[in-house]
């Protein structure tokens, strides 16, 4: 598996498209939906919180969480019901889908 971190594309629910930081192994599970990085793109705006999918483990009982980057990634429309995340140790754990969180954005007061 790839180390480190890849900028890749996020596509916002308006259909506005950000430029942010995805770890290279997260990046490569077409499942999550990101896409390829675009040159002197618009970065993720600050207080912005991209779309989330959580989980638990049914081997460890452990949770986990990932961000979605797409309406249409079958992670977030339903079409897969499984994720992997990396634990410290270096280890990755399945986790199966529990619920889905939208995008926010902070708006002024």
């Amino acid at each position: 598996m790839p180390r480190g971190f890849t900028w890749q594309t996020y596509t916002a629910d308006n259909g506005i498209t950000f430029q942010t930081l995805v770890d290279a192994d997260e990046a490569l599970d077409v499942t999550r939906g990101w896409g390829a990085a675009v040159v002197l793109a618009d970065m993720l705006p600050r207080g912005f919180r991209e779309r989330r999918v959580y989980g638990v483990s049914a081997s460890s009982g452990r949770r986990g969480s990932t961000r979605v980057g797409s309406l249409t990634a079958s992670l977030w429309t339903g079409g897969s019901s499984t994720f992997f995340v990396e634990a410290n140790n270096g280890t990755t754990d399945t986790m199966t889908v529990t619920s889905r969180v939208g995008e926010r954005r902070r708006t002024a007061h």
